[in-house]
């Protein structure tokens, strides 16, 4: 998760005009430093002023966290006793279930909202019309259908932005694929267009390759299994995701002939 936070940091604060337009109503003017007090919460994802002079407060989340409205209430609190203005506050969700977060409190003595984005719900044609590279990169976490095409278009997309930024939005891309499973896909497409960028030669670009090959292997292994077996007990799925690409290569091999768990896993 620190990956994909600091590659949605980064998406935002680097290209993040159109970005920061689309869930705000406002164009980022100016990015804060913002550290909280560690009795309460360590930093706040993103903070900026806008070009309309409001303060806002954008928050990533990978998964739905009950505990979310509570955590947004104690950052409202502390940013409107820092900057003395009460912060537009947004959480952007890029999780693969379905959104179930609650949108704020609703208490006797207490009323307090702030606004959920779903990435997934995002229209991705609008992302790929757009001049803006960051809004090209979010389109990769649109739940839309025909994915392989979406890649492609990215990238394509992409391999037009010039100088540095395309590079910088390419990485980024590679960090989000992750989230929908779309790495490998992603890897490949940025090799075959020959984009000015060669994952092979880059450290982050080959470990992010490579792990999204084992999460691959390892679904693909869990899959066949279930269907074999039944349900899988907790201690066969935790040794398949906590196993090596080598190991996984190798029980994928022969998961047809094995006549149990036990006899491909090993013992619990």
């Amino acid at each position: 998760m620190q990956d994909l936070d600091r590659a949605l940091k980064e998406l935002f604060q680097s290209f993040g005009g159109g970005l920061t337009q689309r869930l705000a109503g406002a164009p980022a003017r100016e990015w804060l430093n913002v550290e909280l007090p560690q009795t309460v919460a360590p930093r706040v994802d993103l903070v900026a002023w806008l070009e309309d002079g409001s303060l806002f407060h954008l928050e990533f989340q990978s998964s739905n966290d009950t505990a979310m409205a509570e955590r947004m209430l104690e950052y409202y609190a502390l940013l409107l006793r820092r900057h003395h203005r009460p912060p537009l506050q947004t959480v952007l969700y890029i999780g693969n279930e379905k959104l179930r977060m609650p949108g704020g409190l609703d208490h006797p003595r207490l009323k307090y909202s702030y606004d959920l984005a779903d990435a997934g719900e995002f229209d991705a044609e609008e992302l790929l019309r757009s001049s803006n590279a960051g809004e090209n990169v979010l389109a990769i976490l649109c739940r839309a259908p025909e994915a392989g095409v979406r890649v492609r278009r990215v990238v394509e997309r992409l391999s037009k932005v010039e100088g540095e930024d395309r590079k910088r939005a390419l990485r980024l891309l590679l960090v989000l694929s992750v989230v929908r499973g779309l790495a490998g896909q992603v890897f490949e497409e940025v090799r075959h267009m020959s984009v000015l960028i060669d994952p092979m030669q880059d450290e982050f670009c080959r470990e992010l390759y490579q792990k999204g090959r084992t999460e691959a292997a390892g679904a693909f292994l869990l899959s066949v299994l279930a269907q074999r077996f039944g349900a899988l007990p907790g201690w066969a799925e935790a040794k398949v995701r906590a196993a090596k690409e080598e190991q996984l290569s190798g029980w994928n091999d022969r998961v047809l002939q094995a006549g149990s768990l036990e006899e491909l896993l090993g013992r619990p």
